[in-house]
Order: structure tokens, then sequence, then C-alpha cells
């Protein structure tokens, strides 16, 4: 039984899943203070927080099991998924399969039932354009970075909207932020991993040079936009002054690392420049909602 729940909890990426989620949780409480007219909480509700919470977490199991199933062959070339489930054959595909949709269906009606209909139709897009748009083009092109970027900025608007019922101006900027940080933050993975990447025929940095200056010097433009947009609740009076306290200091460092790594090619810096990803989006968004 142990081994089994195991072989699950590595099918759905539970800490992966965990990061994702908290964005739309982000995504929720900014979307209560952005259109209360004191910036409070007064709009919060537990029965939706908990929908978006419980509805986003399965929608992010059914992804994520669903996309190794479908990469299930590049997995077993490549040395750090070798050892997923599925390859390994601790879970059919049978298995896999029933369990992963299971998630993303049960994760669409829990936001069906609990948060408005945007945020559902939202939910079930993002599952949709994860696994059976962005999944197949990774072997295609690089541009399936750009297109997986879509889905993976809808957590935090999939909250939002939770929250308010709409698409907004405020949405659209927290989409923004959420959609430009990837590009850095997944850079860096693609450089870190690029050989590995390689040998399941993925080309996922920008220049066709692979770990050059040119595939640098994107990363080093798309941090600039990042800073530029994370600023721009600030700017429009979504959120404090004060934020700037914490949006500045960390797009500060996001950029040093970036133009270390555009300096030295390095892959112990793209390691440090992947780290300080990690940081920037939690320390951002929770400038907005403390400041």
């Amino acid at each position: 039984m142990k081994s089994t729940l195991k072989a699950y909890f590595d099918l759905v990426k539970f800490r992966l899943t965990s990061t994702v989620v908290a964005t739309s949780v982000f995504g929720y409480l900014l979307g209560c203070k952005f259109n209360s007219t004191d910036g409070s909480f007064a709009d919060f509700s537990w029965p939706v927080f908990f929908g978006v919470f419980v509805g986003g977490l399965f929608i992010v199991f059914g992804s994520n099991g669903l996309n190794q199933l479908l990469e299930k062959s590049q997995d077993s070339k490549m040395s750090r998924t070798q050892s997923r489930p599925i390859v390994e054959g601790r879970l059919t595909e049978s298995q896999a399969r029933t369990f992963s949709l299971a998630c993303g269906i049960a994760g669409v009606l829990v936001l069906l039932f609990t948060t408005p209909l945007i945020t559902t139709i939202l939910g079930g897009l993002s599952l949709v354009l994860y696994v059976f748009v962005y999944t197949p083009l990774k072997g295609v092109t690089p541009l399936a970075v750009m297109i997986g970027a879509i889905p993976g900025a809808l957590p935090p608007l999939i909250g939002y909207t939770a929250a308010t019922g709409t698409i907004d101006d405020a949405g659209v900027i927290l989409f923004l932020i959420q959609f430009f940080w990837q590009f850095p933050h997944f850079w860096a993975i693609a450089w870190l991993l690029h050989d590995d990447y390689q040998k399941a025929g993925y080309w996922l940095l920008p220049s066709k040079g692979g770990r050059d200056k040119y595939s640098a010097f994107q990363i080093v433009i798309y941090t600039i936009i990042l800073i530029a947009t994370s600023i721009m609740p600030v700017v429009y009076g979504m959120a404090d002054f004060w934020a700037l306290a914490g949006v500045v200091p960390a797009g500060v460092l996001f950029l040093l690392y970036a133009l270390k790594l555009r300096n030295s090619l390095d892959t112990a810096d793209a390691r440090k420049l992947l780290y300080t990803s990690f940081l920037y989006t939690p320390i951002v968004f929770l400038s907005y909602i403390i400041f």
C-alpha cells in the first residue's frame, strides 16, 4: 500500500502541484483585496477559498498525470524522468489514465459548484492547453514554452475570478506577471537539463545554439519585462506604494542573476537563477497582499 501511494504521489508531482495551487490562492486573496473599497478582505468566502484550493489541486493532479502518460516514451530516455511511476511500471497506463482523468474531472466539478462559471472554464482550459496542446508541442518547437506559459499563467487568474466573477484589468495583470515569470524560470530549467532534454528530442531553449549568449540574452529581456509588469499593480493603484519594498528587491535580485548567467553561461549560475525564480512570485504576491 505504501509503495502504491508513493507511485500516485510521484504521478501527480505533489511538490510542483503545491506551488501552482499557491498562486491560485494568492490570486483569490488579491481578488478580494483589489475589489474592496478599503483594501480589506471583506468579500472573502471560506467555501470559495477551499473550492479554489481543492479544485485547483485536483486539476493540476490530473494535468501532471496525463502529461506523464503522454510522455512515457520520452521520459524513459531522460535521466531525471526514468524513475517516474509509469516508466518503471509501478503504475500501469490504465491506472494512471483512470486516476488522472478522475482527478481532472473532480477538480472541474469542485470549481463548478463553488466558484463562478468563468473560474470553472479557466480551470478546464488550463488542463486542456497543458495536456493536449503544450505537451505534444514540446517535441516539435521551442515555441512550446510560450504556449505552455498560457496554462501556467492561468492559476492566479483562476483564483482572482473566483473572488470577482470577471476578468478585468487587475486579473489580466496578474496573468501577465505569472506569464512572463515562466520564461526565465523555465529557461533556467532548460539550461540545466539541456543535454537530458536532447535525449528525448526536446529543444526548449530559445536559441538553436542551446546554452549560448542569445538564449541568455532572452532570459535577461524577459526578466526585465517581468519586473516592469510586476510594478503595474502599484502604478494602477491596485496595490499600495509600499508593495515596492518587496517587488523591487526581488526584481533586482532576479535580474542580477539573469545578467550573471548572460556573462558566464555557466550552469551554476542557471541554478542560482532557478532558485531565485522560486522566491520571486511568493515575495511579489505577498507584497501586494500585505501592503
